[in-house]
């Protein structure tokens, strides 16, 4: 059972590894406060059991969570989210947009796409 605070889902048909879309949901979910300091995470084989997955992919998610220092484990007790103060939270937040803007920046290259391309379609097509 997924606690109520925690939104997960995982798409069959993404390119994306299992793992990774869990990690990602996660660390999304605690850099923008929705996940606060000490929030319990779900077992992992009740969470496996929970969305139809696997524990290993789980069990890959988590330990790149801890390894990040988006969660921490407390043997005996479980895993939970960290308590990151505002600026800790903020600057993980920009590092993972970062990342998602690194990942499409590939494919703008290959559509020679200019920055000043870039930056227009940026400017014009975000909304708030």
């Amino acid at each position: 059972m997924i606690p109520m605070e925690i939104s997960l889902s995982i798409l069959n048909t993404s390119d994306k590894p299992i793992y990774r879309q869990l990690y990602e949901q996660l660390a999304f979910q605690i850099v923008t406060g929705k996940l606060t300091g000490g929030t319990p995470l779900p077992p992992i084989r009740a969470l496996a059991s929970s969305l139809g997955i696997s524990v290993i992919s789980i069990k890959r998610a988590w330990e790149e969570l801890e390894r990040d220092g988006f969660i921490v484990t407390m043997i005996g007790r479980g895993c939970f989210v960290s308590e990151l103060n505002e600026t800790e939270r903020c600057k993980r937040r920009l590092e993972l947009a970062l990342s998602e803007l690194k990942a499409s920046f590939a494919s703008l290259k290959r559509l020679e796409i200019t920055e000043d391309e870039l930056i227009a379609l940026i400017t014009d097509n975000y909304e708030f």
